[in-house]
């Protein structure tokens, strides 16, 4: 009976152990910076408490189990969050500075010029392509694909689209839950003849003289390119990497900033690996 008694003791400490167990994160980030902090995995009922609520911004989000959290003044804040269900506690530590920008040399030295004997002209993909183009603003990449009538856009933070530019049918991605759903008819911008940056080089520069932009061949992913050095009237350069088959340019770049590059360069794409086709049911959350 002793042993019995002992074993059980054991069992509610252990349980007591876990049902209070603390948890501790911290961030480190910019002003201005937006983070979503999900205190616990599973929990139906929360509590916040915040000190240092004056550097910061914040609202639940997602029924209140995240919490929203908006970069708003140099200093430390301190959010805890706890479940009523265990007593269990979740601190998120947020430390806030001031973001530090590298001096660089904004206008790169332009190379030497030579003279362009190619002819430029701009055929952009208009069936049966994936490109992904990465996006140094946002720190991701966009993805283009179109099949047929079938066309679709990936803005790389979660943000799926999908429609027929015939039957103006058109889907979203909702990964919070049924994965791909109807949207309104019509209700979308095609893709049309072309996209940035693989248009940039076509819309942006005078065609009656390139040999005075002209710098040589260079390789983006695979593809030899002709590479454009092109000034602009207020100082500052950019420069095209375009592919001499199409015209189409598969990297831009702003003086010294990062460019707009093509990741991903399919030009024969026939077959579909993603969409609402594939959906298995009503709850099915794959892309």
């Amino acid at each position: 009976m002793k042993k019995t008694l002992f074993t059980f003791l054991i069992l509610c400490l252990s349980v007591i152990v876990t049902a209070q167990e603390k948890k501790q994160t911290e961030f480190e980030i910019n002003l201005g910076d937006t983070i979503v902090w999900q205190p616990f995995e599973n929990c139906d009922t929360l509590n916040y408490g915040i000190k240092g609520h004056q550097y910061i911004s914040y609202k639940p989000i997602k029924t209140g189990y995240c919490i929203q959290i908006v970069a708003e003044h140099v200093g430390k804040s301190t959010i805890t969050a706890t479940c009523r269900c265990n007593d269990s506690v979740s601190s998120a530590i947020i430390k806030i500075r001031e973001e530090v920008v590298e001096p660089v040399n904004t206008v790169p030295v332009k190379p030497q010029t030579q003279s362009f004997t190619g002819v430029y002209g701009f055929y952009p993909p208009t069936n049966y392509f994936f490109v992904s183009v990465t996006n140094p603003e946002q720190n991701c990449r966009e993805t283009y694909v179109r099949i047929g009538d079938i066309e679709a856009f990936n803005d790389g933070q979660g943000f799926d689209r999908f429609w027929n530019v015939k039957t103006g049918k058109n889907w979203y991605y909702r990964p919070d839950a049924q994965g791909w759903t109807d949207d309104v008819d019509w209700e979308f911008e095609p893709l049309g003849k072309s996209f940035f940056p693989l248009n940039s080089f076509a819309d942006e520069v005078k065609k009656d003289n390139l040999s005075q932009y002209y710098v040589g061949m260079e390789k983006v992913l695979t593809v030899d390119c002709w590479h454009f050095f092109v000034d602009q009237e207020d100082g500052s350069v950019i420069q095209y990497w375009v592919d001499p088959v199409n015209g189409c340019t598969l990297k831009r770049q702003v003086n010294n900033e990062k460019p707009r590059e093509v990741a991903v360069y399919d030009l024969n794409y026939r077959k579909l690996h993603f969409g609402p086709s594939f959906k298995k049911g009503l709850h099915d959350t794959r892309r």
